[in-house]
Parts: structure tokens; sequence; C-alpha cells
């Protein structure tokens, strides 16, 4: 009996033994399974984003107007190196600027180195052969301005009308004897009559470009602290309506800001050879009207032509010229002897 009791004592404890030992074995492949099995993967790094940054293709001077997309280039950078509030990212930013400062090829155009140019800027080159140009301003008004319908880089002609004043020299009506080398001539002398105004007018400018207008300033608005009424509402963008709230048909004649006659003065800066600045300044200064004629697009032909003045306008023109009418001569009868006055039927 007591050794049967030992023999089960003694399986147990190698039962227990063996049970410990699986357990230690099991756990033990099982972490080394899993570490051979899940390699640590490293964290992947952050892609910095690229942008577009405008740079000189070639070397720049400076006063150079940046007119041509062939002396830039667009280049990709990272963010990081962008400067978002002194580089630009579209060439289009880029073109028709003034470089201030030289720029090297490979760097940015920044803005802090750039202007609008002004207008000596856009004075065109002259072509081969021909004079250049300068900028000389001329006052016009709703009439001599075209109306105020001249753009920046139109084309237009310039004509003056001149007033020119003559004396009028008439021989007398009486006779004088002379006696020359002791002969006696009878000679009739000349008096002075009188001084007529004449006027001559002529294109004498052609094809003049237009590089800037300087317009009147606008005038003040009206003072709107009153109350005005709804319907007589015109605030811009706004139709009028009428007490009921309802829009105020508008006509096909409703004035509108296109077809309203500019008033005042303004100057239009044009593009003139120093010939032809004498030619207006001479014509200023003598006091004659100077007009403007717009050219329409494209128009490059340069006219010939005679000017006017009534002779030749009665010469070339067939304008018909009047006989001076006999003149008004009153009766004594009519001018002492008194006359009833005349009264209304009834």
């Amino acid at each position: 009996m007591r050794r049967g009791a030992l023999l089960f004592l003694l399986i147990g404890l190698i039962v227990i033994i063996g049970g410990l030992a699986a357990f230690l074995l099991l756990r033990g492949g099982a972490g080394r399974t899993t570490t051979s099995t899940t390699p640590e993967i490293p964290p992947t790094p952050t892609t910095v984003p690229l942008v577009s940054v405008v740079q000189a293709r070639v070397d720049l001077d400076a006063n150079t107007v940046i007119n041509d997309p062939a002396l830039l280039d667009v280049v990709q950078v990272p963010v990081t190196e962008f400067d978002e509030k002194n580089e630009f990212s579209n060439i289009n930013d880029v073109l028709g600027k003034l470089l201030v400062n030289p720029v090297v090829a490979g760097q940015s155009i920044r803005r802090d180195n750039v202007r609008d140019p002004g207008l000596a800027q856009r004075i065109p080159t002259a072509e081969p052969g021909q004079a250049q140009v300068k900028a000389y301003p001329i006052l016009v008004d709703k009439l001599s301005g075209v109306a105020d319908q001249v753009a920046i880089n139109d084309f237009v002609d310039v004509i003056a009308t001149f007033a020119v004043e003559r004396q009028i020299i008439r021989p007398s009506a009486s006779e004088q004897v002379l006696t020359v080398n002791e002969v006696d001539r009878v000679v009739r002398p000349y008096e002075y009559g009188e001084t007529q105004t004449f006027f001559t007018t002529k294109t004498i400018i052609q094809r003049a470009q237009v590089l800037q207008i300087l317009r009147p300033a606008p005038e003040a608005p009206p003072d709107t602290t009153g109350t005005t009424p709804q319907s007589q509402s015109t605030t811009a963008g706004t139709p009028a309506v009428d007490a009921s709230g309802q829009p105020i048909n508008q006509t096909a004649g409703t004035t509108t800001s296109a077809n309203i006659l500019t008033e005042g003065n303004w100057v239009v800066v044009l593009a003139l050879t120093d010939q032809e600045i004498e030619l207006l300044e001479f014509a200023a200064q003598t006091g004659a009207r100077i007009v403007l004629a717009l050219r329409g697009s494209g128009d490059a032909a340069i006219e010939t032509t005679s000017g006017v003045t009534l002779d030749l306008l009665v010469r070339d023109f067939g304008l018909p010229l009047p006989q001076p009418l006999p003149p008004r001569v009153y009766g004594e009868a009519e001018v002492f002897t008194p006359q009833p006055t005349p009264t209304p039927r009834p």
C-alpha cells in the first residue's frame, strides 16, 4: 500500500515537471516565431511639395522691359525655398515689367526688383531710316478730341486751321503829277485800304500714335444725405424701380455712359518726331484751331492733301462764289418825310 502511494506520487511529479517543461518550451518558440516573421519597417519620410518660380534664362540688364517670354524660365523648387511674397510663379505676371537692377541667368525675378514701366519705356523704337519719336502733349476737348473716343495705342491725324491776316492796299482815286528826269508823269498813288483775315486748313501730321491720355479728375458726387425716393434710385448696377418696387422698363433711347459726351478738356500724349513737334508748337502759338482725326484699325496709308483755302475751294472744288449784293440806297423822301405808323388789321 505504501509502495503504491509512493508510485502514484512519483508519476504525478513527473507529469507536473513535464507539463511545466512543455509550457516553457512552447512559450519560447512562440516568441522566436513572432520576432522572425514581423521585421521592423522604418517610417516613410515626408515629401516636400514643389512650386513654380520664374527665373531669368539669360543675363538681364537694369532698365530692361521684359516683353519676351524667351527671356524667362519656370523651374520647380521646394516650397520651403519659395518666397511667396517676393517671387513670381506665373510668367504672365512678369511680362511688361521693368527691371530696376540687373538679374543674372538662373536668378529668380523678384517683386522688389521690378516696377511698371513709365512713359519713356513705352515710346516705340524708330524704324530703320526713320527719326526717333518723342512724347508731346496736346490739349483737346469733346470736339477736337474725337468726342473722347480715342484710346491708347490708337493712331490719329492732326489737322490745323490757321487765320492769316493780310493788308489790302488799293490805288488812290486821285492822280498826281511827278517829274522824273525833267519829265512829267501822271501817277496814281496807292493807299492802305483794310486788313482782312483769311483761313487756311491743312493736315500737318499723319499717323501719330497715342501714348497716353490724361483725363480730368471726376467731379465729386452730389450730397446724398437727404432721403431719395425709391422710384428715383439710379445707383450703378441697380435698376430703377417704381413705387411698387417693380423695375422700370428701359427704352432703346436711354442715355448710358457709352453715349454721354465728355465735357471739359483733357490731354492726349502723341508720339511725334522733332519736325512734327515744331509744326504743332507753331500752330499752337499762332492760335490755330487743332483737331484730331481717329484712324481705323490697320490704316497705315499716308494721304497727299492740297489743304483748303477759299480760292482753292472755288477753283478746284467748284465752290460757287456769290456776287456782292447791290447796296440799299434810301431816297430823301424815305429819310426826311415822316411815314404813318403801320397798324395791324383787326
